[in-house]
C-alpha cells in the first residue's frame, strides 16, 4: 500500500505539469514553440493566489499567452527569442509584486476533499485532446499549419486562427496548472516556484512525440522518478540532498539522450 500511495501522490504531484504538456502539445502541434510556458505557469500561479480561484490562474496565463501571440503570431517574431523574454518578464514581474504585496499572499486559501482538476488532467483532458486532435477539422487544420502551413493557406484558411487558437486552448490548461501547483500543492505562492516545470513539459513534448498519450506517459515517468526522489529522503540513507533533487531532471535528461534522432517535428515547427 505504501508504494501505491506513493506512486498516487506522485501522480497528483504531476498534475500541474501534465497540463503544461498538454498545452504544449497542442502549440507545437500547429507549428509555434511556447518556450514561455515557464512564465505563463509562473504567472499563473501568482495571480490565482491573489484572487483566490483557478480563474485567477487562467486570466494570468492567457494574458502571458495574448503577449507571447502578439509577437509571434502577429507580428511573426523569433518564437525562442519572444519565449525567453516572457520567461525572464514573468520571473522579474512575480518577484516584484510579491515583495511589494506580501500580505495579498498571506491569507488563507479554503480547499476541497477532492482534487477535480487531478481527474480532470488525468482523465478528461486527454481525450478531449486527442479527439479535438485527431477526429475534426478543426485538429486537421491546426495540425496542418505545423506541418504545411502553405497548403492551409492555400486552402482558404487561416494559419494564425489556428495557432491563436492553440494558444488560447494552452493558456487555460497553463493556467488550471498554475492555479493547481499554488492552490492544491503548496497552498500559496513562492518566488520562482515553478522550479523548471515549464521547460520539463517541453522535454516531454519531444519524448511523447507531440501525442497526448506520449504526454501522459512522460509526465508518469517523470513523476515516478519525483516520487522515487522523495521515498530516497525519506529513508535517511544519507544521499547528498541536492543529489536526489536531481533524480528526476538526470532521468528526462536520460530518456532525451536515447531518443534523439529517432523523432520527427511538425515540419514547420519555430517558423513563423
Amino acid at each position: 500500500m505504501h508504494i501505491v500511495d506513493s506512486l498516487l501522490l506522485a501522480i497528483v504531484a504531476s498534475t500541474p505539469l501534465l497540463l503544461a504538456v498538454e498545452g504544449e502539445v497542442l502549440v507545437q502541434r500547429s507549428g509555434i514553440i511556447n518556450l514561455g510556458i515557464e512564465g505563463m505557469m509562473l504567472t499563473a500561479a501568482m495571480t490565482s493566489v491573489m484572487i483566490g480561484s483557478f480563474a485567477g490562474g487562467i486570466i494570468g496565463a492567457v494574458t502571458m499567452a495574448a503577449l507571447f501571440g502578439i509577437f509571434t503570431v502577429a507580428l511573426r517574431a523569433d518564437q525562442i527569442v519572444t519565449g525567453t523574454a516572457i520567461n525572464l518578464l514573468a520571473l522579474g514581474m512575480t518577484g516584484f509584486i510579491y515583495r511589494e504585496m506580501q500580505e495579498r499572499f498571506t491569507r488563507p486559501i479554503s480547499r476541497s476533499g477532492i482534487d477535480a482538476i487531478a481527474i480532470l488532467a488525468w482523465i478528461v483532458v486527454p481525450v478531449v485532446l486527442a479527439f479535438l486532435l485527431w477526429k475534426t477539422k478543426f485538429g486537421l487544420r491546426l495540425r496542418a499549419s505545423g506541418e504545411n502551413p502553405e497548403a492551409v493557406r492555400s486552402a482558404g484558411y487561416s494559419v494564425a486562427l489556428q495557432r491563436w487558437s492553440a494558444l488560447g486552448i494552452e493558456a487555460v490548461l497553463v493556467g488550471l496548472g498554475g492555479a493547481h501547483l499554488a492552490l492544491v500543492l503548496s497552498n500559496g505562492f513562492a518566488e520562482n516556484m515553478t522550479a523548471g516545470r515549464g521547460f520539463i513539459a517541453l522535454s516531454i513534448v519531444i519524448f511523447g512525440r507531440w501525442k497526448i498519450k506520449g504526454a501522459l506517459l512522460g509526465t508518469a515517468v517523470f513523476g515516478i522518478a519525483a516520487a522515487a526522489q522523495y521515498a530516497l529522503q525519506a529513508s535517511g540513507r544519507g544521499l547528498p540532498f541536492h543529489l536526489l533533487l536531481a533524480i528526476p531532471y538526470v532521468v528526462t535528461l536520460l530518456i532525451l539522450c536515447g531518443i534523439t534522432g529517432r523523432v520527427r517535428a511538425p515540419e514547420a515547427l519555430g517558423r513563423g
